[in-house]
């Protein structure tokens, strides 16, 4: 297929990246229950850096009272941590 010039312009333009030094906000995964209930550990957290990590600490958790518990019956969310001093300096940047 042969794109126009507009075609690729406008293509670009959507796929414009913000790198990460300076972007004001990281991504997290969570795991979900059918019902929208974030399920967490004793401590708190209820937030990984990996799928494979979030999964992994909840069902090693909710495994030790319930043997039967299965994570995969779950899924998993992908959540936007955001650092509001970073969304600051990001917008003050952004708006000179």
């Amino acid at each position: 297929m042969v794109k126009t010039l507009e075609q690729t312009l406008k293509d670009d333009s959507k796929s414009f990246k913000v790198p990460t030094s300076i972007r004001p906000y990281d991504i997290g995964f969570r795991v979900i229950s059918e019902n929208g209930n974030i399920l967490s550990l004793r401590n708190g957290a209820s937030v990984f850096s990996l799928p494979s990590e979030a999964k992994k600490a909840i069902q090693r958790e909710f495994g030790k009272d319930d043997p039967s518990f299965d994570v995969e019956k779950y899924r998993v969310e992908e959540v936007a941590i955001i650092n509001f001093e970073k969304l600051k300096n990001f917008l003050q940047e952004v708006g000179t």
